[in-house]
């Protein structure tokens, strides 16, 4: 007899029934009816043609068949259980794994410190090689199995069939100028922001970016003098001119204690900055995945609380 010609739940029934030598034990064992596990066992007879279990004072002693089936069965039941039922697991003192990871400079100068600092001390073992982002969206690196994180940028919640992501940071934006500018001596009006020249970030040659979009739907535009694919390279450049740059706020907020800058409230409302992390979602179950993703995840959740 082929495997699929019977239910696998008729040896699940067979087996609580060895084991306790009663309809109703077994019965409950299995968490079923006295009634439908009866039927169960009838059907199972039926198609085994044989008794299997004959009551003899009030106990159901197996036929020499059912001693044999239960013998295998023993061995292989277990090992379904366990198929079912296994879980990965993860120990960060002893694990060994290497992730590769591809970010952004911006990416690499505000989670990297905290995310070395992190595993070092929990998972001692894990090496993390990180390469750079060669595309807006980290699509192209998954799919092509380059590496197992990809961090992009976004202002909007993603999703996809294949991919999975999840937020790591959320981060306003502000404007930057360096200190002593002539035309800055207050706040930074709208009339001011447009009528001086602009750096423009852009990582991949983007003609337009977020603020580009913002000020076109108010049929605005700003005077983009200086385009750079660096957040951190582009601060330095106003240190000897008048330009004015927009940037997320954590990066120009440590920058600023390096370099002689100051920060302003863009005049106008640009949407938060969303870093994510992406990851394929064949890798989703993995634990050593599941754990990366908390301590990539972890630094948001700590300037929340510091907040």
């Amino acid at each position: 007899m082929d495997l699929h010609q019977i239910d696998l739940n008729l040896l699940i029934i067979f087996d609580a029934l060895y084991r306790q030598r009663s309809v109703s034990l077994a019965a409950e064992d299995v968490c079923l009816s006295q009634s439908a596990f009866s039927h169960g066992l009838a059907r199972l007879r039926r198609r085994l043609n044989d008794e299997l279990f004959i009551r003899i004072n009030n106990t159901m002693q197996p036929t020499d068949r059912a001693h044999k089936m239960a013998q295998s069965l023993s061995l292989a039941l277990p090992f379904l259980r366990s198929a079912i039922n296994n879980i990965d697991t993860f120990d960060a003192l002893t694990d060994h794994s290497e992730f590769k990871i591809s970010a952004t400079d911006y990416t690499e100068f505000s989670l990297l410190p905290h995310l070395v600092g992190q595993v070092s001390r929990q998972a001692p073992n894990i090496k993390l090689t990180v390469i750079a982002a060669k595309a807006p969206h980290p699509l192209m690196h998954l799919t092509n199995d380059e590496v197992d994180f990809a961090f992009g940028f976004s202002h909007h919640n993603e999703s996809s069939s294949t991919i999975s992501s999840q937020t790591c940071l959320t981060d306003r934006y502000c404007t930057v100028a360096r200190k002593g500018h002539s035309t800055l001596k207050g706040e930074l009006t709208l009339e001011i922001y447009l009528s001086l020249s602009h750096v423009r970030i852009s990582p991949w040659g983007e003609k337009q970016g977020i603020v580009d979009e913002v000020l076109a739907k108010q049929k605005l535009k700003r005077n983009v003098m200086l385009q750079l694919p660096s957040v951190l390279a582009a601060p330095h450049t106003l240190l000897h001119s008048d330009l004015l740059l927009t940037m997320p706020r954590l990066a120009a907020e440590q920058l600023s204690t390096l370099i002689d800058i100051q920060l302003f409230d863009p005049p106008i409302a640009i949407p938060d900055y969303h870093l994510n992390v992406y990851w394929h979602r064949l890798n989703s179950d993995k634990a050593s995945f599941q754990w990366m993703q908390k301590q990539f995840c972890s630094f948001n959740q700590k300037r929340a609380n510091t907040k």
